[in-house]
């Protein structure tokens, strides 16, 4: 059974049609790079294997099933900039993947942040480049 199985997808935004009937599958032990220019879907396609964005057409299955909870636990997602408050401390980010993935281990994120040198009582606004980099890693 393919871990990624995606079919005759096609996604729009207004008038532009960002992808266009792609399908592709991606066995378990198998790598995938996906390269184009800029503006080409790259990051859409991402987006919709997260179940972030839904197709137009066509469909997508990771693990044998649609976007949702339990692909949530077989799929992570790493953005390219920074969605979280920089108000939100990093234990309030702990909280928040908590309650959202079943499988997020949070003593295993803790012990990471220490390794790291990052205190949970930290305000994401008040960490440098990196450290919010790794605070992204760490979650994911």
């Amino acid at each position: 059974m393919a871990i990624l199985e995606v079919q005759h997808i096609e996604k729009h935004f207004g008038a532009t049609k960002v992808l266009e009937d792609i399908s592709f599958s991606l066995e378990k032990g198998q790598a995938l790079s996906i390269i184009g220019s800029s503006g080409s879907g790259k990051t859409t396609l991402m987006k919709l294997a997260n179940g972030l964005l839904k197709p137009e057409e066509g469909w997508i299955e990771i693990d044998g099933s649609r976007p949702g909870l339990h692909t949530k636990s077989v799929v992570s997602y790493l953005p390219d900039q920074m969605y979280f408050a920089d108000w939100m401390r990093v234990s309030d980010l702990l909280a928040m993947f908590s309650d959202f993935y079943r499988d997020f281990d949070r003593g295993k994120a803790g012990s990471m942040l220490r390794a790291l040198d990052i205190s949970e009582k930290e305000r994401m606004k008040t960490l440098s480049k990196g450290s919010k980099e790794k605070v992204q890693l760490v979650l994911v």
